[in-house]
């Protein structure tokens, strides 16, 4: 770690001192720049931007003076005008302090700026944060994952990754700060697929922020492995008496993927005005048929919703705007036997649905800040099991945080899609079984995993709006299930862009007119603390 004396140094490194060259020009036309910043770019380099307050310049001097022998100083070189930055790379010594100074140049000498200085310290390199890579890059269809190694940080140092198609990142790119540095173990990071395109090939480096500097590892390039294909089936549309045009509904017995299989959609246009999305959240728990029962003919449509335990809705949950639930930070195991992940407990983000007062529908990454404020995002928290843990959200964890005021949403998990891609696959860690690299939301054994396929229920949004409630049988011999990477495919080739998975198994259901549609011989209907339907406007 930094000593205290240098710590002191990077900090003084990064304000503004104000001073002005001692013998000023006199008579100058030339405004004086201002915002003068310095950042260090290696041992004995610094880059060097201001800001341009003049239209009259013809250029900019940049001025080095040491801050030991105000006598000693020079011009490190010169830019053309409208040019607000340079990088000094000769003359400086590492451990070093000076007086970077700029000035705007005039028509002639006499109507030059005065010279702006501001004072930094290189501090000697031994005491200045390292980055470097650990390992090549992982690529997967839902990631890239990057292993890195961060040395001699200070407590306020920040870090993680940067990328560009185009050319080598800087801070200034596509960044994903990164999780709590864990002992000398290499920290294990993921930039998940909604922030990266397929088909491009990427520039990666980790980096550390400490003083006002950025401190870069070599980069490496990486690219997306190819994104899953949609699943189509062929769709039976059914005749309901009871359903307004809104409203549609199909079912299909088709095979997926070599196994017996037996699934229902209801897909809804709001933009007419007939027909709402809700989401209800009971007193108490009750089953699909009785939640829907109470509104009569009023309810069109109903599913379950999301996760609960005992007798309460696990997550977040908005009904008439009315906020209620959160989501706190999660087990890596509910497995007692796995002692270590059992008692590890990681933030998360968890997958959310819902629209706004308009009714218009949207998929998010929900959490919980420390002040218990409900948070939503455009990209998860991307919390690997088994490795370094990340704070708790907040208005800039992961991302700047997403400006949205919904009438009804639900939380569950995992997202199916986000803009169309599949954020997750089954891709392990080195650490072997159950430890997905891309599962960010820690999703349990039960319904997060390669073989998991019992009944499924997902809720998604179309290109142009509408939405998609989904719900299939499994654990049944005219069904197996689903995996979610399955579910996610079939979201797709229904046209969703983004969809939710919700609570499955026992809970899945679809009501409408009393009637269960799906298969409840393997388990009763079960009573549930959540539904989402459509209803009658």
């Amino acid at each position: 770690m930094k000593t205290a004396f240098w710590a002191l140094m990077a900090v003084c490194a990064c304000v503004a001192c104000g001073e002005s060259d001692d013998e000023p020009k006199s008579g100058g036309s030339v405004t004086a720049p201002s915002g003068i910043v310095i950042e260090r770019v290696d041992a004995t380099s610094v880059r060097v931007t201001w800001q341009d307050n003049s239209s009259n310049e013809t250029g900019f001097d940049v001025w080095v003076r040491e801050a030991a022998d105000a006598s000693n100083r020079w011009i490190a070189g010169s830019v053309e005008a409208d040019v607000t930055q340079f990088t000094v790379n000769e003359g400086l010594e590492d451990g070093g302090s000076y007086f970077f100074g700029v000035q705007g140049k005039g028509a002639s000498e006499a109507y030059d700026s005065r010279v702006i200085y501001e004072l930094y310290t290189l501090v000697p390199s031994a005491d200045l944060p390292t980055v470097s890579l650990v390992g090549g890059t992982t690529s997967t269809s839902s990631c890239l994952a990057v292993s890195y190694r961060i040395e001699n940080a200070s407590a306020d140092a920040r870090w993680g990754l940067c990328w560009s198609a185009e050319g080598t990142p800087t801070i200034d790119d596509a960044v994903q700060y990164g999780p709590a540095i864990s002992g000398d173990e290499p920290i294990l990071q993921a930039i998940p697929n909604v922030l990266l395109e397929y088909g491009k090939e990427y520039t990666v480096r980790a980096f550390v922020i400490e003083g006002g500097a950025a401190y870069y590892s070599a980069a490496t390039t990486a690219s997306l492995a190819a994104a899953p294909d949609a699943i189509t089936f062929n769709w039976t549309k059914l005749s309901r008496t009871s359903l307004p045009a809104e409203i549609e509904l199909y079912e299909t017995t088709d095979q997926l993927n070599g196994h017996s299989f037996h699934a229902w959609y209801a897909v809804a246009d709001l933009s007419k005005g007939n027909v709402e999305f809700r989401v209800l959240v009971p007193d108490g728990a009750a089953t699909i048929e009785e939640q829907s029962a109470a509104f009569g003919g009023d309810c069109y449509v109903m599913i379950n919703g999301g996760y609960f335990y005992n007798g309460r809705h696990t997550g977040l949950a908005v009904v008439d705007a009315v906020a209620t639930g959160s989501i706190s930070a999660v087990r890596g195991s509910l497995k007692t036997s796995d002692t270590e992940e059992y008692n590890s407990m990681y933030n998360v983000t968890r997958g959310l649905f819902g629209v706004d007062a308009s009714g218009n529908p949207a998929v998010y990454w929900a959490g919980t800040d420390a002040q218990g404020a409900a948070r939503y995002f455009d990209r998860p928290l991307p919390s690997v099991k088994g490795e370094a843990k990340y704070d708790v959200v907040n208005a800039e964890n992961p991302t700047a945080a997403v400006t949205w005021s919904p009438r009804y949403a639900l939380s569950a998990g995992p997202v199916l899609l986000k803009d169309g891609k599949c954020p997750f696959d089954f891709t392990l860690t080195s650490k072997g079984a159950d430890y997905y690299l891309s599962n960010f939301e820690i999703m349990p054994y039960d319904i997060f995993g390669v073989g998991v396929s019992p009944d499924r229920t997902a809720v998604g949004r179309t290109e142009d709006g509408r939405i998609i409630f989904f719900i299939c049988d499994g654990r049944v011999a005219s069904s197996g299930g689903a995996t979610l990477t399955e579910l996610a495919a079939i979201m797709k080739g229904l046209g969703c862009t983004d969809a939710v998975n919700f609570d499955g198994g026992g809970s899945t259901g679809m009501v409408i007119d009393g009637e269960h549609l799906n298969d409840t011989t393997a388990e009763a209907s079960r009573a549930v603390v959540s539904t989402m339907g459509f209803f009658k406007k």
